[in-house]
């Protein structure tokens, strides 16, 4: 077989996987955050800054792998719900986002409900890999984050998650 024909067959294979357990994994979120009156776009905003609480726009752009415009728009909602704080900058780009108390507790709430016994199918999947299938698994994936997203993606990546450990 033709080696790059098989690299694209394995390429596409990888992305619809991701994509399908992207598409899952929101749905099971939505769920959640949809009690609490949030939208997922507006949440993964929220998640965002809980980690990293004091953001320029076109960071929060970044980390959250959308365009300025969604961003935007669902800081609009977040603001007039009192769950974010937008200061001002420049441009669009440079204004400074950071969660209130409000906002902070709706994620500490999520995080809080799903460390202690999730309802999210994926929590429970993962309990069925192996340490040494989850260690590679997360391995591969970091690489070809950092390759294709950036290492700035990944790091936030890997800090939110100790956070969610160790804190």
């Amino acid at each position: 077989m033709n080696k790059w024909k098989e690299q694209f067959a394995n390429s596409y294979s990888l992305f619809a996987l991701i994509r399908g357990l992207n598409f899952e994994i929101e749905k099971d979120i939505r769920r959640q955050v949809e009690k609490r009156n949030l939208t997922f776009p507006g949440f993964r905003i929220l998640w965002i800054l809980y980690f990293d609480s004091n953001l320029r726009m076109s960071d929060l752009t970044y980390l959250a792998q959308t365009n300025i415009s969604n961003i935007f728009r669902q800081l609009i909602k977040l603001k007039e719900s009192g769950l974010v704080v937008v200061n001002s900058g420049n441009d669009a780009r440079t204004k400074e986002v950071t969660l209130t108390e409000e906002g902070r507790k709706v994620v500490k709430n999520f995080l809080d409900d799903n460390v202690a016994n999730s309802d999210l199918q994926i929590v429970h999947l993962i309990d069925k890999i192996s340490k040494d299938d989850q260690s590679k698994l997360m391995e591969v994936l970091t690489l070809m984050s950092n390759e294709l997203v950036g290492e700035q993606f990944s790091e936030f990546v890997v800090k939110s998650s100790s956070d969610i450990k160790f804190n």
